[in-house]
């Protein structure tokens, strides 16, 4: 039993992982979901900046996580994925994706009214990617 909780506590204890190692995994459909996972966690950090009113931090993972949805959406291309022909490669992005713009949203009505134009660009970015992966996996097969 001992070492199944010692490789419970490693795989537990790993740093989570950066926008380099990302682009660095040579699976594009892995990279792709790493991605989308590094793009939450990229949100989580730029709401904490938020609410430590440090706005040069909330810039900065506010690109990061427009950088790793557009990582995302290219590495899905370059594995030759579509959402319309391969919908279950793309539902669990779509809802985090979805999930995403919810509290993208949600840290946006939280802001001072001056700091919510930051919020546009990334939420456009996201929401367009998002709706592609969404249209493409509801819309008509072609």
């Amino acid at each position: 039993m001992k070492p199944l909780f010692a490789l419970f506590l490693f795989f537990a204890a790993t740093a989570p992982l950066t926008l380099d190692q990302v682009r660095a995994d040579p699976s594009p459909e892995h990279r792709a979901k790493a991605a989308v996972d590094y793009a939450v966690q990229a949100e989580r950090a730029a709401e904490a900046a938020s609410e430590r009113s440090d706005e040069a931090q909330l810039a900065v993972e506010l690109r990061n996580m427009v950088t790793a949805m557009e990582l995302a959406r290219d590495s899905f291309t370059a594995a030759g994925k579509t959402p319309s022909r391969q919908p279950g490669t793309f539902k669990g992005v779509e809802l985090l994706s979805h999930q995403l713009l919810a509290r993208l949203a949600d840290l946006r009505h939280k802001m001072d009214d001056d700091l919510r134009s930051l919020m546009d660009g990334p939420i456009m970015k996201v929401e367009e990617i998002h709706d592609v992966w969404f249209e493409g996996i509801m819309g008509k097969k072609k």
